[in-house]
C-alpha cells in the first residue's frame, strides 16, 4: 500500500507538462541535443553537441535517454518529454527506495512520511522534469545509502551478505557512470562523519572494496573501452580536468557563492516539504544518541557542509542531502510532543507569498497564463491561512499543496509563457513555412538546435546572408539591429531580402530580450 500511495503521489508531482514544457536552456537542451545525435548517427559511445564534443559529464545519462526514446518513443527523436522520463523514474524510484529506508531505521510511517517529503519539494520536482543527471544521481546516491546502513546498523559479530554489498558498490558505479565522483564524495562524507562522532570506523571493513572496488569499476568498462577504440582514450581525465576540478577550485562559469548560501535558499528550494523538514530538523539534532536518526543527521548535514564549501553553486546540487533531511526530520515528526512551531509557520507562509508574487510578475512580464497565476496565488493563500488549524492536517497539507501548484505551473503556467519559449516559436514559425536548412545569427541556443535540427548553422550576420542568398529555399533568424546590415549582404549577392516573421521573446540564458527577424532571400528583378 505504502508503494502505491507513493508512486500515485510521484505519477501526480512529476508528469505534468512534461512534454509541454520547452527544453531548456541550456545545459538540459546541451544533454537532450547530445543524446538525440547519438540517435541519429548510431553511435553511442561520442557524446558531441554537433561538432563540438563534450567530454564534461560522463555517458551513462545518454544511454539512458537513447533506450528511452527507442523504447518509449518508437525512435521519436523530437519527442522531449522521452529524453525526460529517466528523470521521472529515476525520481519515482529514489522516493520508493527512501521509503525502503525510513521503514528499515524507524517504521513505515515514518519511511512514508520521509519518501513524502523528499517527493515534495521544489528541488526534487524541477529535476525529475528535466532531462539532465540530477535526479538519476539522486537515485544512486539513495541506493547506496540503503546498503551503507546495513553496514552501519549490523552488529559487530554479523556482517551483511555479500549481495549488500554487491548493491553498494553497482551503485556507487552506477552513480560514477552518472555524474563522476560526486557520489563517492557523498557516501565518504556520509561515512566519515559517522565514523568521527562514533570514534569507530571498524564497520565500513563490511563493504569490502577490495571486492567491491571493479565492481564499481566494471560500470566505466563499457565507456572506457568504447571511448578508447573510437580514438578518445583521456575521457576521465577531461572530465574531471574540464567539469569536476574547476568546479572546486572557483565558481565555474559564474556561478560562484559564498558559504551559506544553500541555507539561505533552503526554505525556497525544500518549500513546500519545508514546513515539517525545518522544525523536524531541530527535534531530530535533540536525539542524535540514537543511531537510526544520526544515520539520517550525517546523510543531511555532512554532504550539505560539502557543498556549501564548495566555490561552484547551483541550486540542484544539495539535491543528494534531501533525503537525509527528509529522514531526520520524519523520525522527529514520530516523536511524542512534535509540533509545528508559529515560526516554521510564518516563514512557509512568506515563501509561499514569495512564489506567488515571482510567477505573477513572471506571468504579466512574459506573456503566461494570468488566470493560472492568479488561481495559484488564491491556493497559496489558503494554505497559508489553513496551517493554524489543527497539527493533524499539515502532513496532508504539503502533498496536495505540492500536487496542486506544481501541477499548475508545469502544465499551465510554464509552457504559456510564451515570450520565454523563443526556440520552439522559432521552430514552430520554420515548419509553417516550409523552408530549407536554417542559418541562426547571435541567437545560439541549444533549444534552438534540438527543436530546429542537428544541422542548424550557428553562425554570424555574414555567413547568414551568404546562407540566404545562396539558396531561396534556405532561411535564416537574424537579430533585430543586423537587419540593416543583413539586407545590404544580401543586395550586393543581386538578391533582395524577404521577411518571413518577426519573434520578440526574452533569452533567459543570457538575461536580455531579443528580435528576431526569420527571414529568406530572393533574385532581384533586373533593373529596366
Amino acid at each position: 500500500m505504502p508503494y502505491a500511495v507513493l508512486t500515485f503521489l510521484c505519477a501526480a508531482l512529476f508528469l505534468p507538462g512534461l512534454s509541454a514544457v520547452p527544453p531548456t536552456d541550456r545545459d538540459e537542451a546541451r544533454f537532450m541535443q547530445a543524446s538525440k545525435q547519438m540517435l541519429e548517427t548510431d553511435d553511442i559511445v561520442t557524446i558531441q553537441f554537433q561538432e563540438e564534443p563534450r567530454t564534461k559529464k560522463p555517458i551513462g545519462i545518454h544511454w539512458l535517454q537513447v533506450a528511452s526514446v527507442k523504447l518509449f518513443a518508437g525512435g521519436d527523436t523530437q519527442a522531449e518529454w522521452a529524453y525526460r522520463l529517466p528523470s521521472v523514474i529515476s525520481a519515482w524510484l529514489a522516493v520508493l527506495f527512501t521509503f525502503a529506508i525510513g521503514r528499515r531505521l524507524f517504521d513505515s510511517r515514518t519511511g512514508l512520511l520521509a519518501a513524502g517529503l523528499l517527493a515534495c519539494t521544489v528541488l526534487t520536482v524541477t529535476e525529475a522534469h528535466l532531462a539532465k543527471t540530477d535526479a538519476t544521481l539522486l537515485l544512486t546516491v539513495v541506493v547506496a545509502h540503503l546498503a551503507l546502513l546495513e553496514f552501519y546498523l549490523s552488529p559487530a559479530e554479523k556482517t551483511p551478505p555479500f549481495m549488500t554489498v554487491l548493491l553498494f558498490w553497482s551503485a556507487i558505479g552506477l552513480g560514477l557512470l552518472i555524474k563522476g565522483p560526486i557520489i563517492a564524495i557523498v557516501v565518504v562524507a556520509t561515512a566519515l562523519s559517522l565514523s568521527l562522532v562514533d570514534k569507530n570506523a571498524l564497520w565500513l571493513g563490511g563493504l569490502q572494496p577490495t571486492a567491491g572496488i571493479p565492481v564499481a569499476v566494471a560500470f566505466l568498462l563499457p565507456w572506457l573501452v568504447g571511448s578508447m577504440l573510437a580514438g578518445n582514450e583521456d575521457v576521465i581525465f577531461q572530465s574531471l580536468s574540464k567539469d569536476f576540478l574547476p568546479k572546486l577550485v572557483g565558481g565555474e562559469e559564474s556561478h560562484g557563492a559564498p558559504p551559506g548560501s544553500y541555507l539561505a535558499a533552503s526554505p525556497l528550494t525544500l518549500w513546500p516539504a519545508s514546513l515539517i523538514i525545518f522544525p523536524g530538523l531541530l527535534v531530530a539534532w535533540r536525539h542524535r544518541s540514537e543511531p537510526a536518526v544520526r544515520f539520517a543527521l550525517a546523510w543531511a548535514i555532512a554532504p550539505w557542509l560539502m557543498f556549501e564549501l564548495a566555490p561552484t553553486k547551483l541550486p540542484h546540487y544539495i539535491l543528494p542531502a534531501i533525503p537525509g533531511l527528509a529522514l531526520a526530520s520524519a523520525a522527529a515528526v514520530a516523536k511524542a510532543g512534535f509540533s509545528i512551531p508559529r515560526w516554521s509557520k510564518i516563514l512557509w507562509g512568506l515563501c509561499g507569498l514569495i512564489l506567488a508574487t515571482g510567477l505573477a510578475w513572471a506571468t504579466w512580464t512574459y506573456g503566461g497564463a494570468r488566470l493560472i497565476a492568479s488561481a495559484i496565488a488564491v491556493i497559496l493563500i489558503a494554505a497559508a491561512a489553513l496551517t493554524w488549524t489543527p497539527e493533524r492536517n499539515m502532513r496532508v497539507l504539503v502533498p496536495v499543496v505540492a500536487i496542486t501548484i506544481f501541477g499548475l505551473v508545469f502544465a499551465g503556467l510554464l509552457p504559456s509563457l510564451s515570450d520565454l519559449s523563443l526556440s520552439r516559436r522559432l521552430a514552430d514559425t520554420v515548419e509553417r513555412t516550409g523552408g530549407g536548412p536554417i542559418a541562426l545569427s547571435r541567437y545560439h541556443e541549444p533549444s534552438a538546435v534540438f527543436l530546429l535540427g542537428t544541422g542548424t548553422w550557428l553562425t554570424n550576420r555574414r555567413n547568414a546572408a551568404a546562407h540566404v542568398a545562396a539558396d531561396p529555399e534556405a532561411l535564416a533568424a537574424v537579430a533585430q539591429d543586423e537587419l540593416g546590415l543583413v539586407e545590404n549582404m544580401i543586395a550586393a549577392s543581386n538578391g533582395k531580402l524577404v521577411i518571413v516573421d518577426r519573434l520578440d521573446g526574452y533569452n533567459y540564458a543570457k538575461g536580455r530580450q531579443e528580435t528576431l527577424v526569420l527571414i529568406r532571400s530572393r533574385t532581384s528583378s533586373p533593373s529596366p
